[in-house]
């Protein structure tokens, strides 16, 4: 079918095409004017991201994502935000929605969630895609009660999500509270058992430890110096018994050169001087008494000797046991020591547990008491002075279209099922011979070829 041939069925059925589009807006100027009124009010709300610290807040500088403002969209839209809502708007004493309710549940259930569920519906949260901002927009028939619903909502929310931000600060407060009595506990007791042992080995510090190493080394020092002497004068003694002692000795050396002059003067007077004379028993007597006292003199020095070894020796043994009873002293300070280092660590892991847990406990604590959330009100709703819907320009609009549009298809298929001769094409479409002229005006034709066809090829 071209467009000529449809513009002539149009036309030939124009009284169709118009009954129906009148029709359609005819029932949809009823049907505009006949809906109630219906009012939307919307207020809006920034979230900022949570940052780590949840006690440092810096409006602004956060960054979401369309996940994180989704789960904030369906938080403001949960039953929980909008029964806290319903709640503070005190709808279950409006008289429309308490009957409502009493008929529904007879009585029974929570009031607040019930007529927070049927509000839900006409609840919409709406996260932008380039910002923080979230839209809450609710629909009612009444302008004040869909403004003040939608503030309601927005402020149920602040406080919400003030509330799943401070619980589990406070589930978390109480549970380091808890512990940290423990902790508090096996950091006295580490510090307990320390005290008690430096009590009873008297140790502070490792003050007696270096008091009595530097006892340890002067006692290796004097018994290295003592084993050295005792080595020396042994040496000496075993060598010579002292002669070197002796030949050094000046009252020895001073009665040798005396009893060389005596010597000296007796063979002298031995030599014209008979036996028995006095001077020559004289000298003789010197002489026997210098050799007497030498031998007395080098025996003392030679007992010196032996004596001087001996000391040695008792000295370098009475060194080398204070030594080793120093030594034994140093290493049971080393073992104490030890001992005291293991605790003084216990105390230290137990102290260092203890502050971290009261450096958590702390901050959960004022995390806890925390009253600032994530989320700011941006703008209130107001009541709407016009209705939203039902717009009866653009259903008026809509209705001209789609009538235009349904009537002409209604002329078309009236056309498919009483098909009729319009025009020349019409008329070499029924007899499948070709047009070779058209004699005066259409409607002639039209009505000529009525009279002369058959009605079957009319109908065709």
């Amino acid at each position: 079918m071209g467009i000529a041939q449809l513009l002539a069925v149009l036309k030939a059925r124009r009284k169709e095409l118009f009954a129906v589009w009148g029709s359609v807006v005819l029932l949809a100027l009823v049907v505009s004017l006949v809906l109630p009124r219906q009012y939307m009010a919307s207020a809006e709300v920034v979230v900022e991201a949570r940052s780590g610290d949840p006690l440092v807040v810096q409006p602004g500088q956060g960054v979401t994502t369309p996940g994180f403002l989704a789960t904030q969209a369906d938080i403001m839209a949960s039953e929980r935000v909008g029964a806290r809502a319903v709640a503070a708007l005190k709808v279950v004493d409006m008289p429309r929605w308490a009957e409502r309710w009493r008929k529904a549940s007879g009585g029974q259930g929570d009031a607040n969630r019930w007529i927070a569920a049927r509000l839900k519906k006409s609840v919409k949260v709406s996260p932008s895609h380039e910002s923080n901002v979230l839209t809450v927009t609710v629909t009612a028939d009444d302008p004040k009660f869909a403004a003040d619903y939608a503030n309601a909502l927005a402020r149920a929310y602040l406080e919400t999500d003030l509330e799943l931000k401070v619980e589990p600060a406070r589930q978390s407060a109480a549970w380091f509270d808890e512990h940290t009595k423990a902790l508090r506990n096996n950091l006295e007791s580490a510090q307990r058992r320390l005290s008690e042992f430096q009590r009873e080995r008297g140790l502070v510090g490792d003050e007696k430890l270096d008091l009595e190493s530097a006892r340890l080394t002067e006692l290796s020092t004097q018994f290295t110096a003592a084993q050295a002497q005792s080595t020396e004068t042994s040496s000496r003694q075993r060598q010579g018994g002292g002669l070197n002692e002796v030949a050094t000795n000046p009252l020895i050396q001073a009665l040798k050169v005396d009893l060389a002059r005596q010597e000296a003067k007796l063979t002298q007077l031995s030599g014209y001087l008979g036996e028995n004379h006095p001077e020559l028993q004289r000298v003789k007597g010197e002489v026997e008494s210098l050799r007497a006292r030498l031998r007395a003199e080098s025996g003392q020095v030679a007992a010196v000797v032996g004596t001087n070894s001996r000391i040695n020796q008792a000295r370098e043994g009475d060194l080398k046991s204070r030594l080793e009873g120093q030594k034994q002293r140093v290493l049971e300070l080393k073992r104490q020591r030890d001992e005291m280092g293991l605790l003084q660590r216990e105390v230290d892991s137990a102290q260092k547990a203890y502050d971290l847990v009261m450096a958590r406990l702390t901050q959960t604590s004022l995390e806890s008491q925390s009253r600032q959330g994530n989320v700011a009100l941006l703008s209130s709703a107001v009541p709407p002075t016009e209705a939203s819907s039902p717009k009866l320009l653009l259903n008026l609009g809509l209705a001209i279209f789609i009538g235009g549009l349904l009537g002409m298809a209604v002329g078309i298929v009236r056309e498919l099922f009483d098909r009729r001769i319009r025009g020349g094409a019409d008329l070499s479409d029924a007899i499948g011979a070709p047009l070779l002229v058209e004699i005066g005006s259409p409607a002639v034709a039209a009505e000529s070829a009525s009279r002369f066809l058959p009605a079957a090829l009319r109908r065709a």
